[in-house]
């Protein structure tokens, strides 16, 4: 008898748990419903305005930081051409005061063991300043083994959307990363054990 009761007085008590779960979901789809078409197209847009400020703001500190992360989705040559790569294994990066810079193209061989190159080198002259339009410019002179050049990367004013262009000292090649610049900590980047 009395484990009935207490089976019955935790089915009402779970019961009222999920009503009340159910009712506060209910509540913000209502909202939603009852504004007019336009009050929710503006709704969407500061949000994503909001998210998009606040991953500005978080690349930015991550440049003064110096731990960062340009995970590249897109490589544009010298003359231009642009390259879809995968910004997972493509990427400038500098953390813990080392830059990497890392190529790699499916299906290729390269000395990273993934279809490119990986190197890195020691920052040095690094500069960042902010222009009128609060975009934000962050230079580097890296040397390295095999990595001598200028990189200059451009975070543009209201998302984390960047680009890094390395100019190559010794053979003056150029090539730019373009992607989503991130700090070191959330990035998902995948480095090369074989670098140079």
């Amino acid at each position: 008898m009395k484990t009935k009761v207490i089976i019955m007085m935790m089915s009402i008590m779970l019961g009222f748990g999920a009503m009340t779960q159910s009712y506060a979901q209910d509540t913000h789809t209502n909202v939603e419903k009852n504004l007019s078409r336009k009050a929710r197209r503006e709704l969407r847009k500061k949000e994503r305005i909001a998210a998009d400020q606040y991953m500005f703001q978080s690349a930015k500190a991550a440049l003064k930081d110096g731990n960062w992360v340009l995970e590249s989705n897109r490589l544009i040559t010298k003359w231009g051409n642009t390259i879809p790569v995968d910004s997972n294994t493509n990427f400038v990066e500098l953390q813990n005061g080392t830059a990497y810079m890392q190529l790699a193209f499916a299906g290729h061989n390269g000395p990273n063991g993934m279809g490119g190159i990986t190197l890195k080198g020691k920052p040095t002259q690094i500069k960042m300043s902010t222009d009128k339009n609060g975009d934000v410019y962050y230079q580097m002179s890296v040397i390295g083994n095999a990595l001598t050049a200028d990189i200059i990367v451009r975070l543009g004013n209201g998302d984390n959307y960047a680009s890094a262009q390395v100019n190559a000292i010794t053979n003056g090649a150029r090539l730019q990363f373009a992607g989503q610049l991130v700090p070191a900590s959330d990035s998902t980047v995948y480095r090369s054990g074989m670098d140079f």
